[in-house]
């Protein structure tokens, strides 16, 4: 992972790597505002947390149909864009499922929001690719 990051944010999407391969959302749920925007190149729509909760294992299983296992965390840039966000972009890989199977990199920006307390959670989930065109062309 890229080293233009600070711990804390380093720490932030660790958590946030561990917590999904596990499906955990209980712990995903404290990295996520109650309602965040998402984003991909079909638009921007509000998401109430407990519905992106809800379609995790949804996800997982799309995922697990075009062959992609775990995904792993591999890079991190962090830009300060005043003392409450921060602007991540991160880099993904989807391991192969299969022995030979193709790995899948994706690319997404966050955009966290400090609150008074100091915790950190995302406001903001760019996706970079359409995840439904990717998952049309290895179907």
């Amino acid at each position: 992972m890229s080293d233009q990051v600070s711990e804390e944010v380093r720490t932030f999407f660790e958590e946030f790597s561990r917590a999904g391969d596990t499906l955990d959302t209980t712990a995903i749920s404290t990295q996520f505002a109650d309602t965040f925007l998402s984003a991909d190149p079909s638009g921007t729509q509000p998401v109430p947390r407990s519905a992106f909760l809800a379609a995790l294992p949804a996800r997982e299983k799309l995922f697990a149909s075009i062959g992609v296992g775990s995904i792993h965390l591999t890079s991190l840039t962090e830009t300060r864009l005043d003392d409450h966000y921060i602007l991540v972009d991160t880099r993904w890989q989807g391991t192969p499922a299969t022995p030979g199977g193709e790995p899948l990199d994706l690319s997404s920006a966050y955009i966290l929001h400090r609150a008074p307390d100091g915790t950190l959670r995302i406001v903001f989930y760019l996706n970079h690719q359409d995840l439904r065109e990717i998952v049309r062309a290895r179907s």
